[in-house]
């Protein structure tokens, strides 16, 4: 409602089983794309439907960020693969950057900007 972050359920059906968005991070225009899947809907797609979509949004008009970052605990490998498969260029390992209840995590990081080729690149984490 405060415009600070955009924020959409994933539904299959009437069934929720997902929450993907956009939250702004500093430099202003700059946003990271956060998502979860529930068990049972992890690979039918419907992660990188919603993300592709959630993408063009944060990019169009009235939004017009200047780069989408995602982020994802070093390790969670399905997280990796569906950026990649985004487009998302990796860019590196920061540690202990993220932080959730059971502590500290060192955080790979990757970024897309509005003209990028959305064409998966290889990514050195990945193989």
């Amino acid at each position: 409602a405060d415009g600070s972050a955009l924020t959409w359920a994933v539904r299959v059906d009437s069934a929720l089983v997902g929450m993907i968005g956009l939250y702004p991070t500093a430099p202003r225009g700059d946003a990271e794309i956060g998502f979860w899947m529930a068990k049972a809907a992890r690979g039918h797609g419907y992660l990188t439907e919603a993300a592709a979509r959630v993408i063009d949004f944060g990019f169009a008009e009235p939004v017009s960020l200047a780069r989408i970052q995602g982020r994802a605990i070093v390790g969670n490998v399905p997280s990796a693969r569906a950026a990649r498969s985004l487009g998302f260029r990796y860019e590196g390992m920061l540690r202990q950057v993220l932080v959730d209840p059971r502590g500290r995590h060192d955080g790979w990081v990757a970024g897309l900007l509005p003209g990028d080729d959305r064409t998966p690149r290889s990514w050195p984490i990945l193989g």
